[in-house]
């Protein structure tokens, strides 16, 4: 006869497993009749046109300088946005070139992942920051990049350290920033990778590309088409490998749907990002200590400079009014200005796109006017 002991294990793990199955049928109603969309960031197909990311030195990740790239994101047979941008000299996406050697200014930079960067808005946000700020004197400095994390963002500090002195430097995050590893971009047939190793082929056997490459002039029906047949061909191999980072977007989201009014305490067993809201009972895991590490370096490279952690809220942390990730108090022990844009601006989801997660032109306007009235 088995022992109480094991029968309460299995009693547990039974129960455990079925809250998770449970919470992830809420979610997908959920997604459903809020509207968020009844695609997951998985169903994607995102299109950028050729050339867009390049590698520089120090494992820095940038825009191909002085290009035009259209970015294209498709949930099923719906097109979620359709943008094109432009880069600057320095591989940045901005409607002016960046001149270090002007003398007499404040130097401000945004450092930070898609989000600092624009993706899913049709005008960098940081030239309507700019525009409305009016200032002479203050020169500011987009240095978003699509897919990028803590871990990239010291070494594209580091790489103009020597070429100019930021005043501020404003590293803009959302939750998953903290658990994104270094990548380097690897283009081959008409896709693009985020390799963690240099062991390409690994790479591309193992994981399903980000990034698919298309033609300035493809119309959306092409696009759509296109879409489909690759979403198709992804179901229908083994290419269905999660990363790491999607398998964490899609499972927190369902955690966050399914614990809103309810004691979160009782929920850590099967959500584990929960657990980073309990700062002081839980210890953070390898990757999160890595990405605090990283601010540390950051603080101790650029010691006169005004350094902030500028926590951006995403779609699902809109609707319980709580970052998932709850990182305030590490960034106050780092020694970091804390600002979180969720508790001091209003934020709704019609400033997202209907699927995809990030800002539509609503939301990046919004984006400009929390910061204009915050930071300022």
């Amino acid at each position: 006869m088995p022992s109480r002991r094991i029968i309460k294990i299995a009693q547990n793990t039974a129960l455990i497993l079925a809250s998770v199955t449970f919470s992830l049928v809420v979610a997908e109603i959920a997604l459903r009749l809020t509207n968020i969309g009844k695609y997951s960031l998985y169903d994607r197909t995102l299109f950028f046109t050729a050339p867009s990311l390049t590698q520089g030195k120090n494992q820095t990740v940038k825009y191909e300088p002085k290009t035009n790239i259209r970015s294209v994101a498709i949930y099923g047979d719906e097109v979620d946005y359709d943008i094109n941008y432009g880069t600057n000299n320095l591989g940045f996406v901005d409607n002016v070139d960046y001149d270090f050697n002007l003398e007499s200014t404040k130097k401000i930079v945004f450092v930070g992942d898609s989000f600092t960067a624009g993706d899913g808005g049709n005008h960098p946000w940081v030239s309507q920051l700019r525009q409305r700020l009016g200032q002479s004197d203050t020169t500011l400095y987009n240095f978003g990049v699509t897919g990028t994390g803590i871990k990239h963002f010291g070494p594209l500090l580091e790489s103009v350290k020597d070429t100019v002195h930021f005043d501020e430097i404003n590293i803009m995050v959302i939750g998953n920033d903290f658990f994104r590893s270094l990548w380097y971009p690897f283009i081959q047939d008409q896709a693009l990778w985020f390799c963690q190793q240099k062991n390409t082929k690994d790479c591309i056997e193992n994981y399903p590309p980000v990034i698919y490459i298309t033609d300035h002039n493809a119309n959306q029906k092409e696009l759509i088409d296109r879409a489909k047949q690759l979403y198709q061909a992804k179901n229908s191999t083994n290419e269905t490998k999660l990363t790491l980072l999607q398998r964490l977007r899609l499972y927190n989201l369902a955690c966050d749907l399914y614990s809103l009014g309810k004691n979160q305490a009782s929920l850590i067993n099967f959500c584990p990002h929960l657990k980073f809201n309990q700062a002081n009972e839980y210890d953070k895991n390898e990757l999160y200590q890595n990405a605090l590490a990283s601010l540390r370096e950051i603080k101790n490279s650029f010691p006169d400079a005004v350094i902030r952690v500028v926590h951006i809220p995403e779609k699902g942390e809109t609707f319980n009014k709580q970052y998932s990730l709850e990182i305030r108090d590490d960034i106050k022990k780092i020694g970091l200005e804390y600002v979180p844009l969720l508790e001091i601006c209003t934020w709704n989801r019609d400033m997202y796109h209907k699927h995809d997660a990030h800002f539509n032109d609503l939301g990046y306007r919004n984006l400009t006017k929390c910061i204009l009235e915050n930071l300022f």
